[in-house]
């Protein structure tokens, strides 16, 4: 799926309300520009982690490369999202602010939960994005990072929990995801994290996150 529609399938689709009416959630995540802190073409390297009670974790790389910077600042990019039979090939982008890392990972974490239990991904997404807009919660934290501690902010939202149609999805029911982002941070995001709670809450039934690591020129 072209990363230019991904924005469209977890927040509101351009056009569709006014910006005042967007969440803080919302705009913190889908309108804030995180790629201005990216003053030259360069790569933005993530960690991406994988961890499950049963089954192999592993671990490998996300890559997000800013290809060329417009006069109006405006970033092309191309991605790497994992490596080898794992990489999905999401193509590149024209003209972004935005960090897409947000999309990507999300449409990953849906055809990750479409391919383990079935039902449609529209399912998946439109929980995901109504969350954004009722569900989420904000707090101002901090994070350590290149020996400093930074100011961030964590977006937490749980889509799937009071949902009386999930049907044979109860696996996810507890299912939250974890947003930290920080400013200074090249891109402006530190972290993602989508967690399943073991059903007899004895810790983490599966766990995948991306963690910012460091920018290459």
């Amino acid at each position: 799926m072209a990363c230019i529609l991904l924005a469209g399938l977890f927040a509101a689709p351009a056009g569709a309300v006014e910006k005042t009416a967007y969440t803080p959630a919302q705009l913190a995540l889908f309108d804030t520009p995180h790629l201005e802190n990216i003053s030259k073409p360069g790569t933005l390297l993530y960690d991406f982690r994988h961890s499950a009670k049963t089954g192999e974790g592993f671990e490998d790389r996300v890559e997000l490369t800013v290809t060329k910077i417009g006069a109006d600042g405006r970033k092309d990019l191309s991605f790497q999202y994992l490596s080898g039979e794992r990489q999905r090939p999401y193509p590149a982008l024209d003209g972004f602010t935005g960090n897409p890392l947000i999309m990507l990972f999300l449409q990953h974490d849906v055809d990750e939960m479409e391919r383990a239990v079935g039902g449609a991904s529209s399912y998946y997404r439109n929980r995901i994005r109504f969350a954004f807009r009722d569900k989420a919660e904000l707090e101002q934290t901090t994070i350590e990072h290149g020996g400093r501690t930074l100011a961030a902010t964590r977006i937490t939202l749980r889509p799937f929990a009071g949902d009386s149609n999930q049907g044979h999805f109860q696996r996810f029911i507890n299912k939250r995801y974890e947003f930290l982002l920080a400013p200074e941070v090249p891109g402006g995001i530190y972290s993602i994290r989508s967690v399943v709670p073991a059903k007899d809450n004895g810790g983490t039934r599966i766990e995948n996150s991306v963690t910012f690591r460091a920018s290459a020129s």
